[in-house]
């Protein structure tokens, strides 16, 4: 469940931006821009300039709502990982900020102009590098194909509409029309994708893993994890909400991965290279020690992940009843790890558990 902060509510966060929206993207005379990815027309009426400054505007009012995670070396690591991407991507002439939000919302998603954030919730599900940097090249691809604008662009004339007349409903007190209408654009900006720009948004992701030096079908392993989840409207199932197609996009990043191979093998034969028989870089290790300790669950019931050496006949429900005090919460630890639960657990390997 999101734990929003006191400060600023959502249809207000919302109003926020979609008085921005309006306010930068002034509807002009309709253009079209070349999709940077397809190469292909489409409506635009955002400029590059004024994508930037909504963006710019909203990131301060999106901070303030889900909160900033304050661990600056976990910080500075998803920037890091971040921005080696953004070097290979087909956009990199604009600037790019990664930000951790503090929520156990388990979600990524990018605003205009580069702004792209992941919550600590998202990490916690996460089991190595190699998958954060599939999370992150996927909305970097949304900002390289300028999703947001596109959709604003496609949206903009009906959500004027909608607004001007929530307004004039709002003068005869029917104030409640004006928060439904920015929620429609607050949405739209950060969950309105089509299914066909996930599936674009997936295939450069696979692109860049490759050029970046990573295995690009760990992802998968994160993806097939969420599948998992059961019930409810909450957690990680929020990502299946907003990131949807989940098998079908499964099966197309293991054909555009097996694609990709193929053709980085063709071009090595052509230049009597050997065949590279590596997977990439993966980086459990790494990953692992920099989430050690992370928050987790919602700010009024917090907890914390740690690492956790395995030992000799451990399973998930003997460290759930041992952790947790029941082992209900065994298939929750199983899935944090990305294993079946009852999957068998090697001594001496290192998980994540909950404390």
């Amino acid at each position: 469940m999101l734990t929003a902060p006191r400060t600023t509510s959502a249809p207000r966060l919302a109003r926020r931006i979609l008085l921005w929206a309006c306010a930068m993207a002034v509807l002009p005379a309709a253009g079209c821009m070349v999709n940077p990815v397809t190469l292909q027309q489409q409506f635009n009426v955002v400029s590059e300039s004024r994508e930037i400054s909504i963006g710019r505007n909203a990131h301060t009012q999106i901070v303030e709502y889900f909160g900033y995670y304050h661990n600056p070396p976990l910080q500075r690591y998803v920037d890091r990982v971040g921005q080696k991407l953004v070097t290979i991507c087909k956009r990199n002439d604009i600037d790019y900020t990664f930000t951790v939000l503090d929520t156990d919302m388990v979600n990524a998603f990018a605003l205009p102009g580069g702004y792209i954030y992941i919550t600590r919730g998202l990490l916690a599900m996460l089991n190595n590098e190699a998958e954060m940097a599939g999370v992150l090249a996927h909305e970097i691809g949304h900002v390289v194909g300028r999703d947001s604008a596109a959709l604003m662009s496609q949206n903009m004339l009906a959500q004027v509409a909608v607004l001007a007349g929530a307004v004039g409903a709002a003068s005869s007190g029917g104030g409640g029309d004006v928060a439904a209408a920015s929620m429609q654009l607050f949405n739209a900006l950060m969950l309105g994708f089509s299914r066909e720009r996930e599936y674009l948004a997936d295939e450069q992701s696979v692109d860049y893993l490759f050029a970046a030096g990573y295995d690009p079908v760990r992802v998968r392993d994160f993806m097939l994890s969420l599948a998992q989840i059961g019930q409810g409207p909450s957690g990680p199932q929020q990502y299946m909400m907003t990131h949807p197609f989940i098998f079908d996009r499964i099966a197309r990043i293991e054909s555009r991965a097996k694609v990709v191979r193929a053709m980085q093998d063709t071009m090595g034969q052509l230049n009597s290279l050997p065949a590279d028989t590596g997977t990439g870089f993966i980086g459990s290790d790494v990953y692992l020690n920099y989430i050690d300790g992370i928050a987790y669950g919602p700010r009024d019931d917090m907890r914390r992940l740690k690492l956790y050496a395995v030992r000799r006949g451990d399973t998930f429900a003997q460290i759930a009843r041992r952790n947790l005090g029941s082992a209900q919460y065994a298939k929750e630890l199983a899935i944090l790890n990305g294993m079946p639960e009852n999957a068998p657990l090697v001594p001496g390997a290192t998980i994540k558990v909950i404390h």
